[in-house]
C-alpha cells in the first residue's frame, strides 16, 4: 500500500513537472516563417522620367545622382530571411512551409514588396584635386506582409527603409547596397525581437539597499536565448474584469546567465517599486526590450 501511495506521488510530480515544462516551452515557443513571394514594384514610365530629371537636378545642385538597382531582388529576399534567422524564438524558411510545418501551432509565411533598390552616389575631386573620386550609398524599401499559416490572415505589415543617412559613403555601388542590406537584415532582426520578446518572471531578490531592489534573479537562461546585456522591463500583472492587465514599474538589465534557466539582472529603475513588489509576495513579470 505505502508503494502504491509512493507511485501516485512520483506519477504526480512527473506530470507537474511536465507541465512546468510545458509551460516554460509555450511561454517562449518558437515561430515558424516561410518567405514566400518577394514582389518588385517597379517605376512605370512617367515616374522613371520623373527619376531622371529629378536625378539631373540632383547632380545640378547637390551633386548627387539616384540609379535604380532592378538585378538585386535575390539579395533583399536573402537578407530579409537572414534578419529572420538571427531573431531569438523565429526558425526561418526560405520558400514555402510543407505541410507539417503549418500544422504547427505558430507557422507563419511572408510576402514581401520591395518598392526600392538604388544607389544615391556623388562625384568629389582629390585633396590633391588631380583625380575626381566617385561615392555611393545603398537605399532599399521594404513591405513585409506577415500571414497567420493557418487563416491566411494579415498580422503585421512592418515597413523597413534604408535611407543614406543610415550608411555611410563607399567607393562602389555594390559595397554601397551590402552594406543597406546588411542594415535590412538588422531592423528585421530588431522588430522580430520586438514582436516575439523573451518573457520570464522574477524569482528572488538578490541584492538590494535600503528600500530599493539593487539586483534580481530571473527565470531565463541559456535554454531560451538570455544573454549579458539584454535589456528587459518589468511589469506588475492584474485580472480586471477576466483580463489580465500590466503595467511596467521598471527595467533591468542581464547582469550575468547563471545557468540554462536562470540570470542575474541590475534593476536600472523602478528599484523601489520592485522591492515592495517582492516583499508583498507580487509576481512580477519581465519581457526583453530589445
Amino acid at each position: 500500500m505505502i508503494m502504491n501511495y509512493r507511485k501516485v506521488i512520483i506519477c504526480v510530480w512527473l506530470m507537474l513537472c511536465a507541465g512546468i515544462v510545458s509551460a516554460q516551452e509555450e511561454r517562449n515557443s518558437r515561430v515558424t516563417i516561410g518567405m514566400n513571394n518577394l514582389n518588385y514594384t517597379k517605376q512605370d514610365q512617367k515616374a522613371k522620367i520623373s527619376t531622371v530629371f529629378g536625378a539631373i537636378a540632383d547632380a545640378i545642385i547637390n551633386k548627387q545622382v539616384t540609379t535604380q538597382r532592378d538585378n538585386y531582388q535575390d539579395a533583399v529576399r536573402a537578407a530579409i530571411v537572414k534578419g529572420f534567422s538571427q531573431a531569438r524564438r523565429i526558425t526561418v524558411i526560405d520558400g514555402k512551409l510543407s505541410n507539417d510545418e503549418v500544422a504547427r501551432p505558430n507557422a507563419y509565411y511572408v510576402d514581401a514588396t520591395v518598392s526600392n533598390v538604388s544607389t544615391t552616389s556623388k562625384t568629389e575631386q582629390s585633396a590633391d584635386k588631380k583625380k575626381t573620386i566617385t561615392y555611393f550609398k545603398g537605399v532599399i524599401g521594404v513591405i513585409l506582409h506577415i500571414k497567420d499559416a493557418h487563416t491566411d490572415e494579415v498580422v503585421a505589415s512592418p515597413t523597413f527603409n534604408v535611407s543614406d543617412t543610415d550608411v555611410s559613403w563607399v567607393e562602389t555601388a555594390e559595397g554601397a547596397l551590402n552594406n543597406a542590406l546588411v542594415r535590412l537584415s538588422s531592423a528585421i532582426t530588431a522588430y522580430s525581437n520586438r514582436w516575439l520578446p523573451l518573457s520570464a518572471n522574477i524569482i528572488e531578490g538578490a541584492r538590494d539597499k535600503k528600500d530599493k531592489q539593487k539586483e534580481v534573479y530571473i527565470d531565463l537562461g541559456s535554454r531560451e536565448g538570455a544573454s549579458k546585456g539584454l535589456h528587459l522591463a518589468v511589469y506588475t500583472m492584474k485580472t480586471i474584469a477576466g483580463k489580465e492587465a500590466k503595467k511596467q514599474i521598471g527595467r533591468l538589465k542581464i547582469e550575468s546567465v547563471e545557468g540554462n534557466d536562470i540570470s542575474l539582472c541590475k534593476v536600472q529603475s523602478g528599484g523601489k517599486d520592485i522591492k515592495a513588489a517582492i516583499d508583498a509576495g507580487e509576481t512580477l513579470l519581465v519581457q526583453t526590450t530589445d
